[in-house]
């Protein structure tokens, strides 16, 4: 099934190997908007869906699992 979800698998790789982590908002683009049809990079980047800012948000207080996110994803 993760390969519905290529961007947000790597990237989440890449943050919990210590590669990268979620310091700015580019960072949270890269693992939450990258494999949404809707975002084009450069385009109305000032604009966040609801699905962002509570995924975002989630992240933020440690209550969103990336290990466990792509267990179930993989």
């Amino acid at each position: 099934m993760s390969d519905g979800f290529p961007g947000f698998v790597s990237k989440a790789r890449e943050i919990l190997e210590g590669g990268s982590g979620l310091e700015d908002i580019e960072d949270f683009r890269a693992l939450l908007c990258t494999d949404c049809a809707f975002y084009h990079h450069g385009e109305e980047e000032n604009e966040e869906c609801g699905s962002f800012l509570l995924l975002k948000a989630l992240l933020e207080r440690g209550a969103f699992d990336l290990e466990r996110a792509l267990r179930e994803l993989g």
